[in-house]
């Protein structure tokens, strides 16, 4: 993956995103205003996961893009390594240790660097 598309992805998430749950599993979800679109594709793109919509609730109009299950598993360590300091990293650090079983990640653990070898500059 290009430095530039880990840095798109990152702004995104920071930007927009929520590390959340539903009952079952959790997952990512980034929503966006439905004039553009174009930004959750290229996470489904770039990540996997499913871009819903157009959805209409009252005066909002949005797309929805979700990352849940083996493709969230293999995102984990793009996030660890690579999200900053941010609000978003506090939230991501906490939906980590609460859904470690899910995840079968031991609490602090390290994504480690060869996960990451296909980083391009």
């Amino acid at each position: 993956m290009r430095q530039f598309d880990i840095g798109y992805i990152m702004g995104l998430v920071v930007g927009e995103g929520s590390f959340t749950a539903d009952r079952r599993q959790p997952y990512l979800q980034v929503k966006l205003h439905a004039r553009d679109p174009f930004p959750l594709r290229h996470l489904a793109d770039r990540l996997g996961g499913r871009v819903y919509g157009p959805y209409r609730h009252q005066t909002r109009h949005y797309y929805t893009w979700l990352l849940r299950g083996p493709a969230l598993k293999s995102a984990v360590p793009l996030f660890r390594a690579y999200l900053p300091e941010s609000w978003r990293r506090e939230q991501f650090e906490r939906w980590l240790d609460l859904h470690s079983g899910f995840f079968a990640l031991d609490v602090g653990e390290v994504a480690r660097p060869e996960s990451l070898s296909d980083v391009e500059p």
